[in-house]
């Protein structure tokens, strides 16, 4: 692989002011307006469906966001979303996933209408598909009100589509 283009590095750039921009004005929000942002930040999370799982709690997902944590990871998924072969109205690649029982399949098959919780498992970076699928287990033992599949290796899906914020792991 080599150098990205140059207009690639200027909208690196730019996003990279965009985020740290967003990151410090919320973090100065959050810290005169707790009760605001915090009713804002469930709003959201009401629309997306994040609230809805009583076993994720608030009080543990909310603190994340304006984090250094936060700032990265929106930061790498930004920079990736530069690079997407995805284009609103286009077709939705099709990637393939892994169910937990090994099975392959593709993302399109559960097509219907990453950042860490503050008190989110520990995981190491998976080395092959048994950490990954072992890792999406312990997932399933807090009962998410959605299906769960893994990224294969190559992390094409992640690629595609780097969910935000809801990327839960």
């Amino acid at each position: 692989m080599g150098l990205p283009p140059p207009g690639l590095w200027l909208k690196r750039l730019w996003v990279l002011f965009q985020v740290a921009l967003h990151v410090a004005i919320g973090k100065v929000l959050l810290t005169l307006f707790p009760g605001r942002v915090k009713r804002n930040i469930l709003a959201m999370g009401e629309k997306t469906g994040m609230t809805r799982n009583p076993r994720f709690s608030h009080e543990n997902w909310i603190p994340t966001f304006f984090s250094a944590q936060y700032f990265w990871f929106i930061l790498k998924v930004r920079w990736q979303r530069l690079e997407d072969m995805t284009e609103q109205g286009g077709l939705a690649p099709n990637c393939p996933v892994v169910r937990l029982s090994g099975e392959r399949c593709s993302i399109w098959d559960f097509m219907q209408d990453g950042w860490a919780f503050k008190n989110n498992v520990d995981i190491k970076s998976h080395r092959n598909l048994q950490d990954r699928l072992q890792a999406a287990r312990l997932l399933l033992d807090r009962s998410p009100q959605c299906p769960v599949v893994v990224d294969t290796m190559k992390d094409q899906s992640s690629s595609c589509y780097a969910a935000l914020p809801e990327r839960l792991y």
